[in-house]
């Protein structure tokens, strides 16, 4: 096991950007930028034994500051997901979140997403990621430190371990935008990838994909993802929950959920052979397929090019919009003590 450093690029404003790479005693590694805490590579092998990168993303740290671009591998914090009509009332006291699209806040307006963090320590296997957000700053309560882990184990696991310690009661909902192509074809979208979410459950939206407060069920819908199938079986069937010709942008209701870690999904890609166990302690995953990202867009790493459908996100997280909808399962931050949440993204071959 290995860590190295070194410079990935400057932003536009002329910050540098570190990349840190970790690589465990097969080979696999994971590099993790300072932008963002965010994952820019993840290589695993393949059924074969050769190495490839499994998520989007740039060559160009500059790519990853322009939001249109999906916040491709990047930390979201503080509240992840969407918050209607920017503004949420918290502890008796409404406050206001950036309006950064449509009507409402989408990634709390991405300021720890396309921000440099701190690296506060590296080990043989894993490194440490720091950022500190003042009282008020996006319009959220308390003065908030988060802490972010990268471990990569020789089983081939990457764990996301998040901390988060505040002076007053607070709310958050940290989540990591990576998203998986476990293929070797870099033309090829992720349609063609198997998926299984243990979910009977989704959150109801509108026509803006805001939470109504509902569930729907899965069954018999394009949204049943309990038995294992092709993304692209039902992406383009017409649904009330899903906009016209984007596909699936949804929240799915984890089963029993009791707050342990439990392996909530699955992703497969049989050319490959590349599969991925999705693990957590949170009760909600949105699966989003790059449906808004652009056909025509260029910017990638080399031939692996960022665009329409070409990945998978799954973002653990509560609930979108948990802060105005009280029968949402919810863990706030209290003050002075210790919140903690972890995603484990589990790699092997089949």
């Amino acid at each position: 096991m290995s860590i190295t450093k070194s410079v990935f690029g400057k932003l536009k404003d002329g910050t540098q950007v570190e990349l840190y790479t970790i690589t465990n005693a097969n080979g696999a590694s994971v590099a993790l930028q300072t932008l963002g805490a965010g994952i820019q590579a993840l290589n695993m092998p393949n059924k074969n034994g050769v190495m490839g990168d499994v998520v989007l993303g740039f060559d160009n740290p500059q790519d990853y500051e322009n939001p249109d671009y999906g916040y491709q591998g990047l930390v979201v914090g503080r509240w992840a997901n969407r918050i209607r009509d920017a503004k949420f009332t918290f502890n008796g006291k409404e406050y206001h979140t950036p309006n950064n699209q449509g009507q409402w806040t989408l990634h709390a307006g991405g300021r720890f997403s396309f921000t440099c963090w701190e690296v506060e320590s590296t080990g043989e296997d894993c490194i440490t990621f720091y950022r500190f957000s003042p009282d008020g700053e996006d319009g959220f309560p308390g003065n908030l430190k988060m802490w972010v882990t990268y471990t990569l184990s020789d089983d081939n696991e990457l764990r996301i371990d998040y901390r988060i310690l505040c002076d007053t009661d607070t709310v958050a909902n940290p989540t990591n935008h990576a998203y998986f192509n476990l293929g070797d074809d870099d033309n090829a979208t992720v349609e063609g990838h198997y998926l299984y979410i243990d979910a009977d459950k989704f959150t109801e939206t509108d026509d803006d994909q805001l939470p109504t407060g509902l569930l729907g069920d899965v069954k018999d819908t394009m949204m049943d993802f309990t038995f294992m199938h092709r993304i692209g079986d039902n992406i383009d069937a017409p649904f009330r929950a899903i906009i016209e010709g984007i596909g699936y942008d949804n929240n799915y209701c984890i089963n029993n959920y009791d707050g342990s870690m439990k392996t909530i999904a699955t992703l497969w890609d049989k050319a490959s052979g590349r599969k991925m166990d999705v693990i957590t302690d949170l009760p909600g995953v949105q699966l989003y397929c790059g449906g808004w990202l652009k056909k025509d867009y260029t910017a990638g790493k080399g031939s692996n090019i960022v665009k329409f459908r070409r990945g998978a996100a799954l973002e653990t997280q509560f609930y979108p919009d948990t802060v105005n909808i009280p029968q949402f399962p919810s863990r706030f931050v209290k003050a002075n003590e210790e919140f903690k949440t972890t995603t484990i993204f589990r790699f092997s071959v089949e």
